[in-house]
């Protein structure tokens, strides 16, 4: 799914990108009234590994151990917690640190709504003040697999292989701009100030649990999520979280980033993953006709991406949505390992 959503298609996608909170609880038993809490998302619930970045704080969510380390880099819906599904396979084989941007999760809000480039000089700071330590492999998903880019062009001795998840190519809300199918409403403009909107309720008044302004602004979490998560969901909602996502909104609709999209990786592992069919739930003639085209470029868009290195492979992800890293998991996960062994075989001829 792309940044030009329509509003209700934006509060769909936070569900399936920010949490996917319909796979959190793992599966109802035989008895509707009884769940199995997936436990592997309770470590996500809570902050873990705090580091200073001059006067505010990063949180990074580390686990395994081994080189090289796996930099786990969500969307712009998401945070840490995305990755509950995959971080711990990948900690059995390295050490995995999964990433939140300021003002999301559980990390400090910056100054004043960050831009791309403030976000990876964010991580770049929170890897060596919290001493983890590289060579670095980024796995972006969506944004996050931009911000990945950015940050091999800025620090590439630091980067030594990279996992793309359907992510957002440079300049992506300018893609469908252009199209005869396009419309306006459902630009920029249209999602910015919806964005805005929530910011602005939020800082009037805290959203609470299944509050209508909190359902509006984020999603609706199942009936048998966990009290223990339900708990903490409404937090993770505030001004300054709306209002970094507004900001970073902004990166893919100006030309600003598009020499990471062009920036050669040599022989570097790499390995780009998309997804089968064109998004989008549009339901009129020319809404169809848009997601379809948009679809083509998209994945066309990720080929040419994953010819950045010679070792690159573009790899398309059937029955899944955008959260490929929910919907298809082990796809991550072998992603990850293709890239490691790669890595431990040079290391060793």
């Amino acid at each position: 799914m792309h940044a030009l959503a329509p509003r209700a298609t934006v509060i769909t996608l936070s569900a399936a990108l920010l949490l996917a909170v319909g796979d959190v609880v793992l599966a109802q038993s035989d008895q509707a009234s009884k769940t199995a809490e997936d436990q592997r998302s309770l470590p996500y619930t809570q902050a873990a590994q705090l580091i200073d970045v001059g006067g505010r704080r990063i949180n990074m969510h580390c686990a395994g151990s081994g080189s090289p380390t796996v930099v786990l880099m969500a969307g712009l819906f998401s945070w840490s917690l995305v990755w509950y599904k995959t971080q711990p396979v990948i900690a059995q084989k390295t050490r995995v640190c999964a990433f939140d941007r300021a003002a999301y999760g559980f990390s400090d809000p910056a100054p004043q709504p960050q831009i791309i480039s403030e976000v990876v000089e964010d991580l770049h700071k929170a890897l060596h003040a919290g001493s983890i330590p590289g060579p670095y492999v980024l796995v972006g998903h969506s944004l996050g697999g931009l911000e990945a880019r950015v940050y091999a062009q800025r620090w590439p001795e630091d980067v030594v292989g990279m996992v793309l998840v359907d992510t957002s190519p440079a300049a992506e809300g300018l893609i469908d701009e252009n199209q005869p199918d396009f419309d306006e409403a459902e630009g920029r403009e249209g999602d910015m100030a919806f964005y805005l909107h929530c910011a602005s309720l939020a800082r009037h008044k805290p959203f609470e649990a299944d509050s209508q302004e909190l359902t509006d602004c984020s999603a609706v979490l199942p009936k048998d999520t966990p009290a223990a998560f339900r708990k903490v969901w409404p937090q993770f909602f505030t001004p300054d979280y709306f209002e970094a996502k507004a900001s970073l909104l902004w990166g893919l609709y100006n030309h600003q980033y598009d020499v990471a999209d062009h920036h050669h990786l040599g022989a570097m592992p790499l390995v780009v993953l998309s997804i089968e069919h064109p998004f989008g739930d549009s339901e009129t003639p020319a809404g169809v006709r848009l997601d379809r085209s948009y679809g083509k470029i998209w994945n066309a868009m990720h080929a040419d991406l994953a010819r950045l290195s010679s070792r690159g492979v573009h790899r398309v992800i059937k029955r899944s949505g955008h959260g490929i890293q929910l919907d298809q998991p082990q796809a991550v996960i072998d992603a990850v390992d293709e890239v490691l062994r790669q890595l431990r075989a040079g290391a060793k001829s």
